[in-house]
C-alpha cells in the first residue's frame, strides 16, 4: 500500500511540476508574441504613411526590413510553442500510460481483496474477532489487525478513483493541447504567407533604389559624418568629466534597469539596429551604428528613459540637436531633436519630456537616434529597453 501511495504522490507532483514549468514557458512565449505583433502592427502603420520620393522609398525599405525580421521572430516564436506543446503532450501521454498500467494492477488487487473479504466475511466480523480471543491483549491485537485491513482496502479503492480522475484530467488536457497546436500551425502558415509578401515588396523597393546609387552614397556619407561628430562630442564629454565623482548608487540603479527602461518615444519602430550590418541596397557597404534609430510618426515627444542629470545639449550637423543625460557611470543620448526643453545641469525624471523628434513634412524623416554608453563602452539600447 505504501509503495502505491508514494508512487502516486511522486507522480502527482511530477504532473504538477511538468505542466507548471511548461505552462510558464508558453506564457512567456505568448508575451513575446504579443510584443512582436504590436511592433508589426506599428511598422505596417508607418509603412502606409508615405510619400512618393526616394527618401520615402528608403524609409519604407528600412521599415519593411524590420517587419521581415519581426515576422521571422514571430514564426520562430510559434515554432517554439509547437515544441512546448509537443513536449507537454508527450509527457502527459506517458503519465496517462503509467496511470492506466497502475489502474489495471490496482483493479486486480482490489478485486482480489473483495473476493478475500467475501470468503472471510465470518472471520472478519469484529465481534467474532474479539470473542475468539483467549485474553484481552489478543483481542486488542486482532481488533487492530481488522482495522488496518479495512483501512487498507478502503484506501486502495480511493487510490483507484483518484487515478481514474487523473487520467480523465490528463486526457482532457492533451485534447486541449492538440487543439492549441492546430491553431498555432494555422498561424504559422498565415505568417509565412505574409513574410513572403514582405520579401516581394522589399525586392521591388531594392530594385527601385538601385537606380539611386549616387544619392544613397551621398546620404550614407552625411549620416556617417553626423554619427562621427556625435561620437566625438560624447568622448570629449566623458574625458572632461573623468574627474567628476561618479555616484555608485545611480550607476547601480541604472544597471538594474537592463531590459526594463521605458522607451524614449511613445510609439516607434527600430529601423536601424545597433552595431555593424550590411546596407540594404549598396553592395559591399557596411553600416555602423553606435545606437539605434527609431522611426516615429510626426513631431513626437522624446522622453528621458531614467532619472539623471543633463550633461550637455549640443548641435550636431545632420542630427539637429542632441541631449546627453548622465546616470552615474552611464550616459543616454537622444539625437535628432528640435524644441529641446532642458539645459545643461538640469535634473530630469524618468518619463520627462526633453524635446521633440525632428519632423520633415516633405520627406517624413521623423527618426530618433538613441544611444547608451557605459563610460567609454557603447551598449545595444535594444537590450535595455522594455519590450
Amino acid at each position: 500500500m505504501r509503495k502505491y501511495i508514494a508512487k502516486f504522490i511522486v507522480l502527482g507532483y511530477g504532473i504538477f511540476l511538468c505542466l507548471n514549468v511548461s505552462g510558464q514557458s508558453i506564457e512567456k512565449l505568448r508575451d513575446e508574441r504579443e510584443s512582436l505583433l504590436n511592433e508589426i502592427s506599428e511598422t505596417s502603420r508607418l509603412i502606409e504613411e508615405k510619400k512618393e520620393n526616394r527618401s520615402d522609398n528608403l524609409r519604407e525599405l528600412n521599415l519593411i526590413d524590420r517587419e521581415i525580421q519581426s515576422r521571422v521572430k514571430l514564426i520562430n516564436n510559434f515554432k517554439k510553442e509547437i515544441d512546448q506543446l509537443d513536449n507537454q503532450i508527450e509527457v502527459n501521454q506517458m503519465l496517462v500510460n503509467d496511470l492506466e498500467s497502475d489502474i489495471y494492477r490496482i483493479k486486480k488487487e482490489y478485486a482480489s481483496l473483495v473476493r478475500d473479504s467475501y470468503k472471510r466475511k465470518g472471520e472478519l466480523n469484529q465481534l467474532m474477532f474479539l470473542f475468539s480471543s483467549g485474553d484481552f491483549s489478543k483481542a486488542y491485537l486482532k481488533y487492530r489487525l481488522f482495522k488496518e485491513y479495512s483501512r487498507y482496502r478502503q484506501r486502495q479503492g480511493e487510490i483507484l478513483i483518484e487515478s481514474q480522475s487523473k487520467v480523465q484530467a490528463l486526457v482532457k488536457e492533451i485534447q486541449q493541447q492538440k487543439s492549441e497546436k492546430e491553431s498555432v500551425l494555422g498561424d504559422i502558415e498565415n505568417e509565412i504567407s505574409r513574410l513572403q509578401n514582405n520579401k516581394n515588396r522589399k525586392n521591388r523597393l531594392v530594385q527601385r533604389l538601385k537606380t539611386e546609387q549616387q544619392w544613397l552614397q551621398k546620404s550614407l556619407k552625411e549620416k556617417q559624418a553626423a554619427a562621427a561628430e556625435l561620437e566625438n562630442r560624447i568622448k570629449e564629454l566623458i574625458a572632461s568629466e573623468k574627474d567628476v565623482n561618479i555616484n555608485a548608487a545611480e550607476s547601480s540603479e541604472f544597471s538594474d534597469q537592463r531590459g526594463k527602461l521605458t522607451w524614449p518615444v511613445e510609439k516607434g519602430v527600430i529601423i536601424n539596429p545597433f552595431g555593424e550590418h550590411r546596407h540594404a541596397v549598396l553592395k559591399n557597404v557596411t553600416i555602423k551604428n553606435n545606437g539605434i534609430d527609431i522611426q516615429v510618426s510626426g513631431k513626437s515627444n522624446v522622453f528621458c528613459v531614467h532619472p539623471g542629470k543633463v550633461s550637455t545639449v549640443a548641435a550636431i550637423p545632420g542630427l539637429n540637436k542632441a541631449v546627453i543625460v548622465r546616470h552615474g557611470k552611464y550616459l543616454t543620448v537622444y539625437g535628432n531633436l528640435v524644441d529641446v526643453f532642458v539645459t545643461k545641469g538640469d535634473i530630469v525624471a524618468s518619463g520627462q519630456v526633453i524635446g521633440k523628434v525632428y519632423h520633415d513634412e516633405s520627406e517624413m524623416q521623423e527618426i530618433l537616434h538613441f544611444e547608451i554608453w557605459e563610460e567609454n563602452t557603447k551598449l545595444d539600447p535594444e537590450q535595455w529597453l522594455l519590450r
